[in-house]
């Protein structure tokens, strides 16, 4: 029976890169992205035409969406990391036949393959989803050189529709 553990601390540049991806593969950040761009667009399209406080309005909210979200969720994933009670102590990872289990001091749960409803890849992460909001967040950097073994029981023990990872 294969089973990879590994430990997770997690950091601030972890999880603001799956505030990002959560965030931005959302109608809300998609919303937002396309609203700064059209801002910006409009004023680019009507500089010099419209009154002064208008093409600032405009300037604002193309900067607005396009910034803010970014600049907010990198100062949320610094807020989260220091004050969560879970991110102080390294939790470890066991990957099995059973599914995901999770270990912290006395703490334990299992995670059965059939509860999860997908898996995806960041540029930094797996992300084992259990729920629309709720997600394991397992660093590829953790996993050292058994990245390619928990992805291969991923594949192993889930749908290949639930499976968002290249190669």
């Amino acid at each position: 029976m294969m089973e990879v553990k590994f430990e997770v601390k997690m950091t601030q540049k972890v999880m603001y890169n799956f505030l990002m991806n959560h965030t931005y593969r959302s109608m809300t950040g998609i919303s937002g992205v396309l609203f700064g761009v059209a801002a910006l667009a409009i004023l680019g399209v009507t500089y010099g035409n419209v009154p002064t406080w208008q093409s600032g309005a405009y300037l604002l909210f193309g900067v607005w969406f396009l910034l803010y979200l970014p600049v907010s969720l990198y100062t949320r994933a610094a807020k989260q990391v220091k004050l969560n009670p879970a991110f102080k102590k390294p939790i470890t990872y066991i990957i099995n036949e059973e599914g995901v289990t999770t270990m912290q001091e006395d703490k334990k749960a299992v995670i059965a393959w059939e509860d999860m409803m997908k898996v995806t890849e960041t540029k930094l992460s797996l992300l084992a989803y259990t729920g629309k909001r709720y997600s394991f967040v397992l660093p590829k950097e953790c996993m050292g050189g058994q990245y390619e073994d928990v992805v291969k029981m991923i594949r192993e023990h889930m749908e290949p529709q639930r499976v968002k990872i290249k190669g």
